[in-house]
């Protein structure tokens, strides 16, 4: 189910604009409209389909939205929304007696010295699901996908906050009435081939961890089985996924019932539809409950620290230089915090690396003279009788905008 948020964006034109649009670009040829509109911001092109039917198909259209995303995702490099950071800050309040209430923030944040709020961002969910808590999965171009992950429910959302607009996935096919109890992880991503976005998703179920995978697609809306094997690997627990070179990748390890215990990282190819093994750095192969995740830097392969349980205060970071061989594999620095990492957040723009310590502090970590910088946000806080204890958590990425889900 579609929600269109854009009467929030004021994309009415009055009739005066109108006129000026169309006069100004009537007598030209329409390849030369294309090019003029492929460079406008997506506020501009969202407000400018009022302008006329034939200027509202053509920016509607699969092939305008993806030249017009090609074309912002080449000049990346030097666009002002290169330096921004869609930055969510959530929190739960957990009263003594009253039970619990939750609240989420979502802006949009420089990626300078600064980390300033730019623009306050509205949930599309925020009222509707008060006690519920989605999780990210990742995000694409400004298109973020959210989980709500419970053993005897999922729902699934996408979100584009350029234009405004959310969707309601269906049903998975895999349920708790068809298959039993689960536990399931996401990988989000995009398929340049067809120019689809994808939603894969692998649940786990039974004493032997039987994996059956499922994938949505935004051109045909529905979930489908894929033909390909399912991996013989199991997801580390409460492992993150991250979308690069087209594919999905989650760390994993070997089942239970194998002689010989492995770590590896699988990788679900978006275009292929296959799955596929990565080897992770040979001083990570045997280790029993590696709390490292996967993470992207610069467009390559990392796995980060994910100190979800123990309290160690150093961590390593590795890249992988070539994508898919294991040699390549490169540790680029140690972090060393004096409170105990608790996990990466994300990679900035000057080099920086946003963590959170076991403390809850979100920090940013200047890894050549292993400086730290508070952000001015704290994980957990306790606010007195009045309101019990605060829980809070973080999500940062790049952020770029699109025209995806115009068209939904």
């Amino acid at each position: 189910m579609e929600e269109d948020l854009s009467n929030e964006a004021g994309v009415e034109m009055d009739e005066e604009e109108e006129e000026e649009a169309k006069e100004m670009l009537a007598p030209l040829p329409n390849e030369v409209v294309v090019e003029i509109l492929i460079r406008l911001p997506v506020k501009s092109l969202v407000r400018f389909r009022c302008v006329c039917k034939d200027w509202c198909s053509l920016i509607s259209s699969n092939a305008f939205i993806a030249a017009h995303t090609n074309r912002a995702l080449s000049r990346s490099g030097d666009n002002n929304t290169s330096s921004r950071l869609l930055f969510r800050y959530g929190q739960v309040i957990f009263f003594n007696i009253l039970g619990h209430r939750q609240f989420e923030h979502f802006s949009l944040r420089s990626d300078d010295g600064s980390f300033g709020n730019l623009i306050r961002l509205k949930y599309p969910h925020q009222g509707a699901f008060f006690d519920v808590y989605y999780n990210i999965v990742g995000s694409w171009n400004g298109l973020i996908c959210f989980a709500f992950d419970h053993p005897a429910h999922s729902a699934y959302r996408l979100w584009n906050p350029s234009i405004h607009r959310a969707l309601s996935l269906p049903e998975p096919n895999f349920t708790v009435s068809s298959h039993g109890i689960y536990k399931h992880f996401h990988g989000f991503g995009h398929d340049p081939s067809t120019n689809d976005v994808k939603l894969v998703r692998l649940a786990y179920h039974g004493l032997h961890f039987k994996v059956l995978v499922e994938i949505y697609t935004l051109n045909t809306g529905c979930w489908r089985p894929i033909a390909a094997p399912a991996p013989s690997y199991i997801v580390n627990e409460r492992c993150l996924s991250v979308f690069v070179n087209g594919a999905s990748h989650w760390v994993a390890h070997t089942p239970p019932h194998e002689h010989t215990f492995r770590n590896v990282i699988v990788a679900f190819d978006m275009g292929d539809e296959v799955f596929r093994e990565i080897e992770v750095p040979n001083c990570f192969v045997g280790k029993l409950y590696l709390n490292m995740t996967v993470a992207v830097r610069d467009g390559l392969l990392c796995l980060v620290p994910f100190n979800e349980h123990e309290q160690e205060q150093s961590f390593s970071i590795w890249i992988m230089k070539e994508y898919g061989i294991g040699e390549s594999w490169t540790k680029l620095f140690n972090i060393d915090i004096s409170q105990g990492l608790k996990r990466v957040v994300a990679f900035r723009k000057n080099g920086e690396v946003v963590v959170t310590d076991r403390n809850g502090e979100l920090l940013s970590y200047e890894p050549n003279i292993q400086q730290v910088t508070q952000l001015g946000f704290r994980k957990y806080s306790y606010s007195g009788n009045k309101n019990g204890f605060v829980e809070r958590w973080f999500f940062l990425d790049k952020y770029l905008e699109s025209l995806v889900l115009l068209n939904a």
